[in-house]
Order: C-alpha cells, then sequence, then structure tokens
C-alpha cells in the first residue's frame, strides 16, 4: 500500500518499531498511531490591530477555538461569541460586550478594554471543550492582563504516554 502523505509514512515505520522493541499487538500500535494523526489542531478567530468587527446581536460559535482580538469586537444587542476555548483582548483593543455574552472553556486575557452595559463573560464547557477552571461568571477586568494558567497534554503527549502505558501494563501481564 503506498501514502502519499510521507508524514504519515513515517508515523507508521516509527509504530512498527515500537512494536518491535516493546512486542506489542499490532492492534496497540494501530490505537497509538491513530491517536497520534488524530491529534488536535489549534484553531483561532484572530483580529489584527486596526480592524473591526460587528457581530449586530448575531451568535457565533466558535467550537473551541480562540478569539484573539486586537482591535475592535462589538458583539451588538444581545449578541453571542459562544463555545470558545481561550479569548484574548490585547492592549489597545477593545471587546465591546453590550448586553450580549462570550462564553468561554478557558482562560480569559482582558489585556485591553472590555465594555459592557449588562453583558457577561461566563466560564462553561461546551462539546469538545472542557471546563478549565472554575465553570461560572468570569470579572471583566479591563486591562488585569493576568492570566491563569491552564495545564494541557497534547495528542502526541498523550499517544506517547498511550504506548508507554501499554508495554508497561504488557510487560507486567508477561511477569505474572
Amino acid at each position: 500500500m503506498r501514502f502519499q502523505n510521507n508524514s504519515f509514512q513515517r508515523l507508521l515505520h516509527g509504530a512498527l518499531t515500537c512494536r518491535r522493541m516493546f512486542q506489542m499487538p499490532s492492534h496497540l500500535i494501530s490505537i497509538a498511531a491513530l491517536l497520534l494523526a488524530a491529534a488536535p489542531a489549534g484553531a483561532a478567530w484572530v483580529l489584527p490591530s486596526g480592524t473591526a468587527a460587528d457581530l449586530g446581536g448575531g451568535t457565533v460559535s466558535m467550537g473551541c477555538a480562540d478569539i484573539l482580538n486586537g482591535g475592535t469586537l462589538a458583539l451588538g444587542a444581545g449578541g453571542a461569541l459562544t463555545a470558545a476555548r481561550d479569548v484574548s483582548t490585547q492592549a489597545g483593543a477593545l471587546l465591546a460586550l453590550g448586553d450580549g455574552r462570550v462564553e468561554l472553556a478557558g482562560q480569559w486575557i482582558p489585556s485591553g478594554q472590555v465594555t459592557a452595559s449588562g453583558g457577561q463573560v461566563l466560564r462553561t464547557a461546551s462539546p469538545g471543550c472542557p471546563v478549565a477552571g472554575q465553570a461560572g461568571p468570569v470579572p471583566l477586568g479591563n486591562g488585569a492582563g493576568a492570566p491563569v494558567a491552564v495545564p494541557t497534554l497534547d495528542g502526541w503527549a498523550l499517544a506517547a504516554l498511550s504506548l508507554l502505558l501499554a508495554g508497561i501494563g504488557r510487560r507486567t501481564l508477561s511477569t505474572q
């Protein structure tokens, strides 16, 4: 079988080499290869300095992507940004909530100006985006800019850990 993707060939070759080193069943190697191939990709909505976006009261579901606001972002009356991971308003930028809401699962970094007339920021889970930190209302901050570190585990690290644990489990079973 020939693959057009060189990185997949290297991944498969590395997985087969691991199989020989640890004498692991091929189904475990297949699972590890799938985990590596399905590593999550990062996505973000980036508004560079000097740009503006206005939701006009609409709702945008971010699908667990980040929002990096360097310009002006206005939600409008009843507008909402939902299912975001990390939301950052950079120094010199403006996030105008109005009476809208921002729902995020991760970090809230308000280094720029955030205005609200009844609007709010909520930390809540969304599909594929678990809460990192305490759920509920988040203080607006307005330039506080002190992000809270949220530990994460990359897809490749998870796959490597899976391989290691599978190898340890196999050795433990074979010594019993």
